[in-house]
């Protein structure tokens, strides 16, 4: 089935939001080097699963072309849209909705919950009705995309999508659903204002964190390189459970931080965190509406290096403290020395242990082709290296 130019331009928003990362950072204030610190130490079960208990080393060439990012990465995210949550009974009665881009697209997509996955109704777009200034829009509409078209496309189920038409500009709407609806069902609202000056960028400096450490990042709504001052926000954070709490968002040395809900014992490995950020802002009488979000790991500190690093000639020794029983993998940058005496970056190299809770000292074996072949010898460097817990696939520690 051919794709109408809205579900196409449906498809390419959700390109962009599942990607996320944009190559933008002049908006990124907080530094790239950021260091992971140091919790107190805390005995946990194994996972259920299968662990491997075999050492592995494991090293990697690094040219000059193919220099590593060890450091971690700021993530940010950049958004056009906004989106809510609202019942059957408000849909039907007519819910506020604010543009500020004419032409916007307009989602409305039933939310899954198993208590009502059996009767969820998806909206017929031909039952929308748009009004705006308590007067009824004939033409309010210049695309829709049913929910059996978008289902063919197997994106966005349970939902159906109208663009605005153009003529309309900007305001306040109040959109009706005509169909009679479930009072209790849920459905996300969500307006995507394609083309629009005014974004809602959102950093983090890095997306590993441990438990109880506190999430900083920078945010603001900009219209171009323009941040828009006055604009106003709140935080959430979804728990890995889906939950969404509301938590406290301050403000320290011009970043904002809020405090990640605890209660982490409970969450499951390999699930994620959510930082979202309802945002608006007054500009030149316009409201300007955004949503964004962000995801980022929590882990509990199970292991921590102790500072203690010898280099040798064919390895790197590095000191662990273990408080849970586990595989662990330390990893280093290493540097050679070339024929100009000066040192160069040539090898990343990995090594794993099983290891029980106590005091330990475990090697990083270093690759002697790498080597050779970089024509670098003695004496050696390393640097970032990292600690992973690898049984609850964590990071650590990076130094």
């Amino acid at each position: 089935m051919k794709l109408s130019k809205l579900t196409i331009g449906l498809l390419s928003a959700t390109s962009i939001m599942l990607s996320g990362q944009l190559s933008a950072s002049s908006l990124v204030k907080i530094g790239d080097s950021v260091k992971t610190p140091e919790k107190e130490l805390v005995a946990i079960a194994l996972p259920g699963h299968k662990i491997e208990q075999q050492a592995v080393h494991f090293s990697q060439k690094i040219t000059g072309d193919s220099q590593l990012k060890m450091a971690p990465q700021a993530y940010t995210s950049s958004s056009d849209e906004y989106w809510f949550e609202v019942s059957g009974k408000a849909l039907n009665r007519g819910i506020a909705l604010n543009v500020s881009q004419p032409g916007a697209l307009i989602r409305l997509s039933g939310k899954r919950s198993s208590a009502t996955d059996a009767a969820m109704q998806s909206i017929d777009p031909a039952n929308l009705e748009l009004s705006k200034d308590n007067n009824k829009l004939s033409s309010p509409f210049s695309q829709s995309v049913s929910q059996e078209q978008l289902a063919t496309a197997n994106i966005f189920p349970n939902s159906s999508a109208v663009k605005l038409n153009k003529a309309l500009g900007a305001g306040k709407f109040n959109l009706r659903v005509t169909q009679a609806l479930d009072n209790n069902q849920r459905y996300i609202i969500n307006v995507k204002e394609k083309d629009s000056a005014h974004k809602l960028q959102l950093a983090l400096p890095k997306q590993s964190y441990l438990s109880g450490e506190t999430l900083h990042f920078n945010a603001g709504i900009y219209r171009g390189d323009q941040v828009l001052t006055e604009t106003f926000h709140q935080a959430f954070v979804k728990l890995p459970s889906g939950e969404k709490q509301a938590v406290s968002l301050t403000v320290k040395d011009g970043q904002y931080r809020v405090e990640v809900p605890q209660g982490l014992e409970a969450a499951p490995l390999g699930k994620l965190y959510e930082l979202h950020l309802e945002s608006q802002v007054a500009d030149n009488g316009i409201r300007i509406k955004r949503n964004g979000k962000v995801a980022f790991a929590v882990a509990r500190q199970t292991a921590k290096m102790t500072g203690e690093v010898e280099v040798l000639t064919d390895q790197v020794q590095v000191g662990l403290e273990v408080a849970s029983e586990g595989r662990y993998e330390v990893s280093a940058l290493v540097s050679g020395t070339d024929s100009r005496g000066q040192l160069t970056p040539v090898m990343l190299s990995r090594s794993a242990y099983y290891l029980a809770p106590g005091n330990h000292k475990v090697a990083v074996n270093f690759d002697s082709k790498i080597l050779a072949d970089a024509g670098v010898k003695a004496p050696y460097k390393v640097e970032n290296l990292r600690l992973t817990d690898q049984s609850r696939m964590a990071l650590l520690a990076q130094q």
